[in-house]
């Protein structure tokens, strides 16, 4: 604690009441490692890292910043190793939390759900962060009001080790808002790039590229709420887990659960969406109950392989609605099916998708 205070007393900007402090971990500093500096962390420090290689910590105060040192190059700090508690590199059960620069790898639970991240507290800010060959990358637990906002960020390789479970790059639980902007998401394996139970979803400026991946959804939205998915580059692999579904809305919706989102607005606008996949893709899949309209406006859709169905029913297309009449029209879709992972096969009529196909094809999808 004399430590502690004496860095608080040299911070300390003239008031009475200050003491937020910083604390240094690796190279000269006083702690050698992230968990030896959380147990000494108050509200408001500043957990500063030096380029190494570290263990995990559980951060248990509010306000918290934990970042990399400012000389850090990208990638040189990095946190592999066992996860804490049977969950993540790094669990934040404090509130009003920031990560910045720090690379999380590796990360394995013995219950498939290993995270490079689980958020347990109320407001979490990752920016500019990697993540690599974890289980999962961002975990949220449900704590209603939270927001988890993600910046800039890197998301390769996340795969459950576990033969029954999916791995997520972010999965956000039952939160207020998830925000993911200005990021990349590769090499997905079965699960989902971007899981999102939050009652509002924004995704904005993203690179979600399943080309060399085996990733089912780009982004899924099982409860339904409100979404913002605009400006990504989006794109549906060739060996993809999931054959024909690329956003999916509302999937879970109608498995007889006791909670799901209520509607909201849902923009899906300005996107570039490119698929390798063989067969025939929905860009939207919308199965919300009760239903949620949704407006998809000024979308790229591009078919390198196979083709691509730009909705389902109970969306507007460039201010068309994808209705039952234009489903009867387009009969020869009826046969094709979306199988969501690990939940067997449905009909694509019993999803009500319409064929309603938009964009342009490049020349070798038009052989």
């Amino acid at each position: 604690m004399t430590l502690r205070l004496a860095l608080a007393a040299a911070l300390a900007t003239g008031s009475a009441g200050a003491s937020a402090a910083t604390l240094a971990v690796g190279g000269n500093g006083a702690y050698a490692t992230p968990a030896e500096a959380a147990r000494d962390a108050q509200p408001g420090d500043t957990i500063v890292l030096s380029p190494g290689v570290y263990e995990g910590a559980r951060f248990r105060a509010d306000r918290l910043t934990v970042r990399a040192a400012d000389d850090a190059l990208p990638g040189s700090v990095v946190i592999t190793g066992d996860v804490v508690g049977g969950k993540a590199l790094f669990v934040i059960a404090g509130d009003d939390v920031a990560i910045e620069g720090i690379t999380f790898e590796g990360a394995v639970a013995p219950d498939g759900n290993g995270a490079g991240i689980r958020a347990e507290g109320r407001n979490l800010t990752v920016t500019n962060a990697r993540f690599a060959g974890n289980e999962m990358g961002i975990l949220a637990n449900s704590v209603a009001g939270s927001v988890l906002t993600v910046r800039r960020s890197r998301f390769t390789g996340t795969a459950s080790r576990k033969a029954d479970r999916v791995g997520h790059a972010v999965y956000a639980n039952g939160i207020e808002r998830l925000v993911v902007t200005g990021s990349t998401f590769t090499r997905g394996a079965r699960g989902h790039y971007i899981k999102s139970r939050a009652l509002d979803t924004r995704i904005t400026g993203n690179r979600i590229d399943d080309t060399q991946g085996s990733a089912s959804y780009l982004i899924d939205l099982p409860e339904g709420g409100a979404a913002t998915i605009r400006a990504n580059l989006l794109v549906k692999g060739p060996n993809p887990d999931n054959c024909c579904t690329a956003i999916a809305y509302g999937f879970e919706m109608r498995k007889g659960g006791s909670y799901a989102n209520p509607p909201g607005p849902v923009r899906v606008t300005g996107n570039r969406f490119v698929s390798h996949a063989p067969g025939t893709v929905v860009f939207f899949a919308n199965r919300s109950a009760p239903a949620n309209a949704a407006t998809l406006t000024d979308n790229d859709l591009v078919a390198e392989r196979g083709r691509i169905v730009a909705a389902s029913s109970d969306v507007t297309v460039n201010g068309i609605l994808a209705s039952e009449s234009a489903l009867a029209s387009a009969a020869a879709f009826a046969e094709m099916a979306l199988k969501p992972p690990l939940s067997g096969v449905f009909a694509l009529l019993g999803f009500g998708l319409a064929g309603l196909i938009v964009g342009r094809r490049k020349a070798a999808a038009q052989r």
